[in-house]
This record gives C-alpha cells, sequence and structure tokens, in this order.
C-alpha cells in the first residue's frame, strides 16, 4: 500500500507537473462548458467540488478526522482494514505520526471533534503503545468527495472533451496512478479519434 505524506507530496506533484510544461491558472470555473471556450480538452478532477461543477448529485462529502502526533520514532506503518466508520492507522512521516481514522457521510461540519480526538487517540495507542506519551501537533479535519463508484469517463461538449475523474473519497492516492492513466487513454484517444 502507498504511504504519502501530503504536505510533500503536492508540491511535488506541481513542480513535476510544471517541469512537464503544465501552466496553473488558478480561478473559479462555473461548468464544464464554460471551460471549453478555453480549452479544448479538459480534465474535471474537481472532487466533492463536482456536485456543482459537473451537476453530480451522486457526489457527496464524508468527513475525516486525525490527530497529528510527534513522531516517538516510529518505523512502521499500521492501518486495520475494516468496513466499519473508525478505525485505527498510524502514518509515520519522519517528525510525525498522523493517525485516524473515521469515516462519516454525509457530515461536513469541519469543526474538529474532541471526543472524536480521543477514541482514535485511544485506539492507536492500544494498538502503538510508544504514542502513549507523544505531543499533539493537530487534529485536521477534512471533507472526502465520494459516490457509489469513482466516475472516470469521456464525455463531448461540442468540439471539446471534458474527461471527469472524481469520487475517490479517501482511496484517492491508491486510486490516482490507475486512474491517470485511464485519463490519459481517454485524453490521447482525442488525437486518434479526433
Amino acid at each position: 500500500m502507498p504511504l504519502v505524506d501530503m504536505p510533500v507530496h503536492l508540491p511535488y506533484l506541481v513542480r513535476r507537473a510544471g517541469a512537464a510544461g503544465v501552466t496553473f491558472s488558478p480561478g473559479r470555473v462555473g461548468s464544464p462548458a464554460a471551460a471549453t471556450r478555453e480549452w479544448p480538452v479538459v480534465v474535471n478532477c474537481a472532487g466533492l467540488g463536482a456536485r456543482e461543477l459537473a451537476a453530480d448529485p451522486t457526489v457527496y462529502a464524508a468527513l475525516g478526522q486525525h490527530v497529528v502526533l510527534a513522531d516517538p520514532g516510529l518505523e512502521e506503518l499500521l492501518i486495520e482494514l475494516t468496513t466499519e466508520p473508525e478505525w485505527v492507522s498510524v502514518f509515520p512521516h519522519g517528525t510525525r505520526v498522523v493517525c485516524g481514522g473515521i469515516r462519516r457521510p454525509g457530515v461536513e461540519d469541519t469543526t474538529p471533534d474532541p471526543t472524536t480526538v480521543r477514541r482514535i487517540l485511544d485506539r492507536c495507542v492500544r494498538a502503538v503503545p510508544a504514542l502513549a506519551d507523544a505531543e499533539i501537533l493537530g487534529t485536521p479535519v477534512g471533507l472526502r468527495p465520494e459516490r457509489p463508484s469513482v466516475r472516470v469517463e469521456a464525455e463531448r461538449l461540442g468540439s471539446a472533451l471534458v474527461v471527469h475523474d472524481y469520487g475517490h473519497g479517501g482511496n484517492g492516492v491508491s486510486l490516482s496512478w490507475g486512474c491517470a492513466a485511464r485519463v490519459r487513454e481517454l485524453v490521447e484517444g482525442v488525437g486518434r479519434t479526433g
């Protein structure tokens, strides 16, 4: 299973894309059709924003919360595989350890919940006692964009192509390579088929 430190990984991807000639233009896009007026190929990776951008009512938020601790020197990760809404995950990233996890579908209030923090800590310390006295560095909360299945498909809008790639939930990193390869196939298919 890939273990990625997102604050390191995302800037790396931006640098790699820039080196490949990608330019970034921050701004708001109201619809895929609006984007195709400027670009002939648009890749919609809007995550939770796909509810509005792609007018996809099947997209919903699933709240996730972590507890970030100072790393006491862990060298192995731990993740409990379960279908339950709470589980044990311990991901060491050098100076810090990201502990989790929870999944709360339909919850969009990103205020950290102290009771959830306590439950995460209790589960993780039981599994990894070395975390018992680790300093709490943060309690980040985020929204994972989910839908009944990941959407990776092409849609023609006039002469333009929109490739949708969203709905990965908490599996974005794990699915990223395969989904990116499929997006590339769909985009490159435009050149072959006109």
